[in-house]
């Protein structure tokens, strides 16, 4: 499952990044494209602890083993502001290449 998660997280990194860019891109408003990220990141993975949930239940009602497999279901809120800060060091670092 934790792979499961992994994997959850990199796609919504992945999602949120290229709508981030595009949205930059377009507008060349840098809070507009990071607010549209959110949203994606937030849309993505409160999708993904609701299905994990609904497929999975006793998995994530086990005893707390480290910091990640602690948090259980809440995994997946927690890393919306992770990913959301990711894309704005990634649209800082593509402005400043230009």
């Amino acid at each position: 499952m934790t792979l499961a998660v992994l994997i959850s997280t990199i796609i919504a990194l992945i999602f949120s990044t290229i709508c981030c860019s595009w949205i930059n891109n377009i507008q060349n408003n840098k809070w507009l494209s990071l607010s549209i990220a959110f949203i994606v990141n937030m849309f993505i993975l409160c999708t993904a602890a609701i299905i994990f949930y609904i497929t999975d239940v006793q998995q994530f009602h086990k005893q707390p083993d480290g910091i990640f497999q602690s948090l259980g279901i809440l995994v997946f809120p927690f890393c919306i502001p992770i990913v959301t800060l990711i894309n704005f060091f990634i649209l800082d670092i593509k402005r400043y290449r230009r």
